[in-house]
């Protein structure tokens, strides 16, 4: 194998693995927050006790948070048992803060 030969290859290596690397380490864009399950239904959702999963679309989030309410059998309308939250962080205060909040789901859209 000549110089650059091993150089083409190596440089090929490292660039296949910083790509499998960066697509491993991808943040998911969604956050539940699931509430039907608590006694009283909290007024406010979005809170870091009630996160329930991450996921990376709004329709994987809502069709879980749909699910989880019919395999409860939960009287408690979606609109009230969850919220599906884009981008939350922490903020300096240790408030949870996200970008856009989605209050439960369109009725037949899952």
């Amino acid at each position: 194998m000549t110089l650059m030969t091993r150089t083409l290859t190596k440089t090929l290596l490292f660039t296949a693995t910083a790509v499998l690397l960066a697509s491993c380490i991808r943040t998911p864009e969604w956050t539940l927050f699931y509430v039907a399950d608590r006694t009283p239904i909290p007024t406010i959702i979005v809170l870091q006790d009630h996160i329930s999963g991450y996921y990376d679309s709004l329709e994987q989030c809502q069709a879980k948070g749909a699910g989880m309410l019919r395999l409860q059998a939960s009287s408690v309308p979606a609109e009230q048992a969850f919220v599906c939250g884009e981008l939350c962080q922490i903020d300096e205060k240790q408030q949870l803060q996200c970008k856009t909040q989605v209050v439960g789901i369109k009725p037949n859209a899952v």
